[in-house]
């Protein structure tokens, strides 16, 4: 295990090394949640089955800065030189919602990136967040950023979400009001056809968060429209929410209603998630 420094590095990430292996590694991100818990958990799913993964911090760590606000796509940039300069044939990257967004960004940016695993993802580029006491607001800027200028952005139509409110109405985490009738401009849709290896696109039929089924929809019509020369798929789970994680947590079913309702058909889900993941990765790359 090797943990990265920004100091050092430029970038803040754990490396498990799988079997050993230098074919192939996977960048992993989590999302809006920030910190490397999730994504270290995620990453750990790789190495446990061989393949070694890169946990990558994005935000709210020690390291790096307090919020989902113009984050440096440098991070990924970095961390692919780091690992090519280790040995790793191969790189790959599987993002988890927000991270999602930043895997598909990524992937269309940097040839060196030959593989991306896209859950519950969207297709264009949103506006940031803050916290604000209980809840996140939008920030005003995007949530990415490179050499220093942000990436254009949809901006999302309130400007003041009440979590505490929406969380007694809904009886979830169900901000999809939040994240729905967004004004998706030309410039702000993520160029997928420009990835340079397979494309994976795992989406919730049930997401309360963000429409993660239309977008991935979106993204399969564009690689196919593009005939696009790599392998790509889109698996919409009918049941699984948006934490589409490998590792199941009782804290799911208070989050989401799928979660409550469908316990066994989530279960199931979450068991083909890590199949094709790994399946993914291991044949189709």
């Amino acid at each position: 295990m090797i943990h990265t420094t920004m100091e050092k590095h430029g970038f803040e990430g754990i490396l498990y090394r799988g079997n050993g292996s230098i074919a192939k590694v996977v960048i992993v991100m989590s999302g809006s949640n920030g910190g490397l818990r999730l994504t270290k958990q995620e990453a750990l799913f790789y190495h446990e089955n061989g393949i070694p993964a890169l946990a990558l911090a994005l935000f709210k760590t020690r390291q790096t800065q307090k919020n989902l606000d113009r984050v440096p796509i440098e991070y990924v940039e970095r961390a692919v030189k780091w690992l090519k300069s280790l040995g790793y044939q191969k790189i790959g990257i599987d993002g988890l919602s927000k991270g999602s967004e930043l895997a598909l960004i990524a992937g269309s940016m940097f040839q060196g990136i030959t593989c991306v695993m896209a859950r519950v993802p969207s297709y264009f580029v949103s506006e940031g967040l803050r916290p604000d006491g209980l809840s996140k607001n939008p920030s005003g800027t995007s949530c990415w950023s490179y050499r220093g200028k942000e990436l254009p952005f949809a901006p999302y139509r309130s400007r003041k979400f009440n979590m505490p409110k929406m969380l007694m109405k809904e009886k979830e985490l169900h901000i999809l009001t939040f994240n729905k009738g967004k004004k998706v401009t030309p410039e702000i849709i993520i160029p997928v056809e420009k990835i340079n290896g397979p494309v994976l696109l795992l989406s919730s039929k049930h997401d309360a968060v963000w429409e993660s089924y239309k977008s991935a929809a979106i993204m399969e019509k564009r690689l196919t429209d593009a005939r696009f020369r790599f392998p790509h798929k889109h698996i919409a789970f009918p049941h699984l929410s948006h934490a589409m994680t490998t590792q199941y947590s009782p804290l799911y079913k208070l989050a989401f209603k799928a979660e409550r309702l469908y316990p066994e058909e989530c279960m199931a889900e979450r068991k083909k998630l890590r199949s094709m993941l790994l399946y993914w990765v291991k044949r189709v790359w």
